[in-house]
């Protein structure tokens, strides 16, 4: 029998209970019915037998690190298809048989988690525009009647120090003080960095839970019923008398919403795809092209600058051409009339004598700005720009700015 695995294996020996523990070194391992992420402070599920001897499975809903998370989901895959999964926080526990009556709390808080995320799920039910919340709150009814069923809490018992548990419904329907106090404060998740548990309010609930008791949305009813007392529980909860026509009025105006969000998406991988064809077939153009009949093609503006480049070697690493009134370098720049005029003022006096060279700014049409570094035997370098006197005067002849 092997105590050290890896980590997947942990979980599969946890949740099959094929041994009392393994572990993966040091931050993954269980011991017995409980498996944990980097400690015992950190539980990410226990297999809890009741008193008939049936088993559940309890999974944490807490969170804790990226590490923490690829744990759970080898804990949430190991266990066994068919078997009683709950998803809380809470460690409910039998001792000698029977609930302690910390357990007995923590089952009951339980409940209350569902019933807030009850409330929860019906307050957005008023602005969902895609989401009907009905299934989701007839799962947490669910969730609420088989963990009933699963800890006998519809019953009196008695916990392990003899004292009598009364039903739990019973108790969490009580308006009297203390009992709203003990079973309405419940307990939240453990900080990371805390050993106390905080304690929370939730009493606001409690009418929301007694509406769903009156209403029996606890007890079985045919399908049709149950639909019907549903829905019915969302329209008196949010006060609107037309909440699902509302709702699907919001749900159509999203539908088209989605649709023409879905085609502009398509339009624009057609486009994409569009323009990777027309690059394929221009970069296959001119693959055995010499450099002289690449460059006309360029200054044609039959190819882009994406397969264009001047070879090595030479003075100059850059030409231009005129397109659209703009100026464009074959390194992808641009730089609009107004500012070319400005810049060829510059050149020409550069050209006449180098000596009266300055620096100075190249404003691009997008709002990028490049020093002009030199003017040397005609070169003007510009950011990583060396373009040629000729280069240049030719642009400015077609923008009809020079003579």
């Amino acid at each position: 029998m092997r105590y050290v695995v890896d980590a997947p294996m942990v979980a599969h020996l946890w949740a099959h209970q094929s041994q009392d523990s393994a572990r993966n070194g040091r931050n993954f391992y269980f011991e017995g019915k409980d498996i944990y992420s980097y400690g015992s402070h950190f539980r990410c599920a226990s297999i809890e037998t009741n008193q008939q001897g049936q088993i559940a499975y309890l999974v944490t809903t807490r969170t804790y690190s990226s590490t923490t998370g690829k744990h759970m989901g080898m804990v949430r895959n190991a266990i066994p298809c068919g078997e009683q999964v709950f998803d809380t926080h809470r460690s409910v526990s039998l001792y000698k048989d029977k609930l302690s009556e910390s357990s007995y709390c923590e089952s009951a808080y339980y409940i209350v988690d569902q019933i807030e995320k009850i409330s929860e799920y019906i307050n957005a039910q008023q602005k969902s525009r895609t989401q009907n919340y009905t299934e989701h709150v007839k799962e947490c009814l669910l969730n609420i009647g088989r963990w009933i069923e699963f800890w006998g809490l519809d019953k009196r018992q008695k916990s392990a120090t003899g004292r009598w548990l009364i039903p739990v419904l019973t108790k969490l329907s009580s308006t009297a003080k203390k009992d709203k106090t003990k079973f309405w404060t419940v307990t939240g998740e453990r900080p990371r960095y805390s050993s106390e548990l905080p304690r929370e309010n939730k009493s606001e609930h409690q009418e929301l839970f007694l509406d769903i008791l009156t209403r029996g949305l606890l007890q079985p009813a045919s399908a049709a019923e149950y639909k019907a007392k549903l829905s019915q529980l969302f329209i008196d909860r949010t006060g609107d008398p037309l909440l699902w026509e509302h709702f699907a009025e919001r749900k159509e105006r999203q539908d088209a919403i989605n649709r023409r969000n879905k085609e502009l998406r398509e339009q624009q991988y057609a486009e994409r795809r569009e323009r990777w064809l027309r690059e394929e077939k221009e970069r296959h153009l001119i693959a055995d092209m010499s450099f002289e009949e690449k460059k006309e093609l360029w200054y044609s503006g039959e190819i882009s600058s994406r397969w264009f480049s001047i070879p090595r070697g030479l003075d100059f690493n850059a030409l231009l051409r005129v397109r659209n009134g703009h100026i464009e370098t074959s390194m992808g720049i641009q730089v609009k009339t107004k500012e070319a005029v400005r810049l060829w003022k510059l050149v020409e006096l550069f050209h006449k004598n180098e000596a009266d060279f300055r620096h100075d700014l190249v404003h691009d049409a997008n709002n990028h700005n490049w020093t002009i570094n030199s003017y040397k035997n005609d070169i003007l370098t510009a950011g990583c720009h060396r373009i040629s006197y000729e280069e240049m005067r030719n642009a400015a002849r077609q923008l009809g700015i020079a003579a």
